[in-house]
C-alpha cells in the first residue's frame, strides 16, 4: 500500500523524532555527530527553516524543534535526511521508518519540549554542546494571556457554546465533527494536557485526542 502523504503548516512549529536502523547506528562518534550539525547549518541556508533545540542521541536517534518558517518540512526532512546518508554510505538502510512529527500548538508546549530535549529530561545522554545553531527569537511571540488554564474553566466555556448552539452539551459532543473542531480548538487556546482534554470531551484517550489532531493538520 502506497504511503499517505503527510500534511504540515508552513508556519508550524515541530518536535521531530528520528530512528536509526536496528542494524547500523546513525552516530558512530562525534565526528559523525558533528557533520549531521554541519548539514542542518546548510539546510537551515537552504530553506530558511528555525531551529530552536536538538539533542543527538549517543546511541541511535535524533530529535529537533523546528519552526518551518514557510518551508515544506517533508522537503526539509528529505534533503536532511538524504545528505547524511550519503555521507554514511552504508550499505544497509540508515533510518528505521519515516521521521516523526508532532505539530506544537501552544507555547506552554514548546516551552515544556524544548526543555525536555535540551536538558535531556526524557531523552537521556545527547549530544547537544553547539547552542549558537539554535535560534533565539519565539515563535508564539507573546505568550496567551487569556488561554484557558484550567479543567473548570474549559467546562464552563464548553458549556457556554453548547448554550449559544442552544443544544445540549450532551448532543453537542455527539456531533463528532463538531466536537473534533472543538478539541482543535481547544488545544491551541488553553494550557490543557491531552489527558484534560479528553476527559473534557466525553473521556476520550490521549490517543484519540492525538489523532483527532493530527487529522487536522
Amino acid at each position: 500500500m502506497a504511503r499517505i502523504a503527510r500534511q504540515a503548516a508552513p508556519e508550524g512549529v515541530y518536535y521531530i523524532r528520528q530512528m536509526g536502523n536496528e542494524n547500523r547506528d546513525l552516530f558512530v562518534s562525534d565526528v559523525d555527530r558533528t557533520k549531521f550539525l554541519e548539514l542542518i547549518k546548510e539546510s537551515k541556508r537552504k530553506y530558511g527553516f528555525k531551529l530552536y533545540a536538538y539533542c543527538l542521541e549517543k546511541s541511535n536517534a535524533y530529535h529537533l524543534v523546528i519552526h518551518a518558517n514557510g518551508s515544506d518540512l517533508s522537503m526539509i526532512m528529505k534533503s536532511l535526511n538524504i545528505a547524511y546518508a550519503m555521507y554514511i554510505r552504508s550499505d544497509k538502510p540508515l533510518f528505521k521508518d519515516r521521521y516523526k512529527s508532532e505539530q506544537i500548538l501552544t507555547k506552554c508546549d514548546f516551552d515544556k519540549i524544548c526543555s525536555e530535549v535540551v536538558c535531556n529530561k526524557v531523552i537521556g545522554s545527547c549530544f547537544n554542546s553547539e547552542s549558537e545553531l539554535c535560534d533565539k527569537d519565539d515563535p508564539f511571540k507573546t505568550e496567551c494571556k487569556s488561554c484557558i488554564k484550567s479543567s473548570e474553566e474549559a467546562l464552563v466555556k464548553l458549556r457556554e457554546i453548547a448554550e449559544i448552539e442552544r443544544r445540549p452539551l450532551e448532543l453537542l459532543l455527539k456531533d463528532k465533527d463538531r466536537r473534533n473542531a472543538l478539541i482543535v480548538e481547544f488545544r491551541k487556546t488553553s494550557l490543557l494536557s491531552l489527558k484534560d482534554i479528553g476527559e473534557l470531551f466525553g473521556g476520550l484517550s490521549e490517543s484519540s485526542v492525538c489523532k483527532i489532531l493530527k487529522s487536522s493538520l
